[in-house]
């Protein structure tokens, strides 16, 4: 999805080349996954993945989930056209379970559990080696673009 709708943003632009350029796509019907691999200078404790690193995956993860379950529910393609909208965060709750290690891919799970006029509420979880390692609750509120 970030590769056909280019944004600068940090945790998921494709134009940001210092980014962290995650990637999210539909894995079924209602859940959107992401998968991504930390780097050596992305460390909290030793050998540990700094936790509002994990926090910035998630929120971005969260806003495509959000997107991407509007489009597909008022018609819109995802087809690297502006979109009409935007989201951004409204409010973001991460629960870590255990800590997630600096040498292993993360894998995202987001789904969105509640949808409002313009707020959308995902839950997200994060997974390395199959253990969940966060749990997150993400608030999108749909809002008109800037520029």
């Amino acid at each position: 999805m970030q590769d056909v709708i280019k944004v600068h943003c940090f945790g998921c632009g494709s134009l940001n080349e210092r980014g962290l350029q995650i990637k999210s796509h539909w894995a079924g019907p209602e859940e959107l996954v992401c998968r991504w691999q930390p780097q050596p200078f992305h460390i909290g404790h030793p050998g540990v993945v700094y936790g509002g690193m994990i926090a910035s995956v998630v929120d971005c993860h969260a806003m495509w989930t959000a997107m991407a379950a509007h489009c597909r529910d008022s018609g819109i393609e995802m087809d690297g056209t502006a979109l009409p909208f935007a989201y951004v965060t409204g409010k973001l709750s991460v629960s870590y379970l255990k800590p997630a290690v600096i040498d292993q891919p993360l894998e995202l799970r987001a789904r969105v559990v509640d949808k409002g006029e313009r707020r959308s509420t995902v839950e997200c979880v994060v997974l390395q080696r199959g253990q969940e390692c966060a749990r997150a609750e993400v608030i999108a509120v749909r809002v008109q673009p800037l520029a």
